[in-house]
């Protein structure tokens, strides 16, 4: 079974994305399914056209200015023809008006989106049907319970897995989207609400310094499920 040729698009966050590209990275490739290259330049990576036709997935571990033009255009044109993106965490607060972005993600963080206090909660599984989550247990897990988040008008997309925001937690009293699932032309993407690392510790032992989120096994077991089947269309990692 060949590996999946994987470009985790990084370099700019208001989380800690050197921390959490190295720790997705290792992730990966220690699966034995994926080989990984990083990049911390997305528009100079992705400009080359005939460079995105190696790439099976790409990771976006990113939050910062808008890709260039030629950078969104090439990017939008292999996914469409079948490359896989997985959209992690403060991803979704970015590329602001980028109509194809927004619809791979099916919600981002807009105006009216929070979360609340960086807590543990329970993580259920709604969808034990897709490939995915077929077979997978409800898990807890620390992190941001990001709230609100806006649905894309006109995307279609398969909520995996949900988590209540609790309100004694600062959050919104319902329960909201922690992993799903959409289409963009013949491109699947796996959108992994969950991730956070903070880069500042605030000098009180705050737990969201910490890699927690990330070395959650629910967390780790579905991003890679995730990612393999974003590439590949199926699932072979337990």
């Amino acid at each position: 079974m060949s590996r999946i040729r994987t470009l985790i698009l990084t370099g700019r966050n208001n989380h800690d994305w050197a921390r959490s590209s190295v720790f997705c990275r290792e992730l990966l490739e220690s699966s034995g399914r994926f080989t990984v290259t990083v990049t911390t330049d997305p528009s100079a990576a992705l400009e080359d056209a005939a460079a995105t036709r190696d790439v099976d997935l790409f990771f976006i571990d990113y939050n910062g200015p808008d890709w260039s033009a030629a950078a969104q255009a090439s990017f939008e044109a292999a996914v469409r023809e079948g490359a896989g993106v997985v959209i992690l965490h403060a991803a979704n607060n970015a590329f602001k008006g980028w109509a194809a972005m927004e619809q791979m993600a099916g919600i981002m963080w807009r105006e009216g989106s929070g979360h609340g206090d960086y807590h543990e909660f329970a993580v259920r599984i709604v969808d034990h049907e897709h490939p995915i989550t077929a077979g997978l247990a409800d898990f807890r897990t620390w992190d941001e319970l990001y709230h609100r988040l806006a649905p894309i008008a006109g995307a279609s997309y398969t909520v995996l897995a949900t988590a209540y925001s609790a309100p004694e937690k600062k959050g919104s009293g319902r329960d909201e989207p922690m992993m799903l699932v959409t289409r963009f032309g013949a491109g699947r993407i796996f959108h992994q609400i969950l991730g956070h690392v903070w880069p500042h510790d605030f000098g009180r032992g705050y737990k969201g310094f910490t890699m927690a989120s990330f070395e959650s096994e629910g967390f780790k077991r579905t991003l890679l499920r995730g990612s393999e089947w974003a590439a590949t269309g199926t699932v072979t990692i337990e």
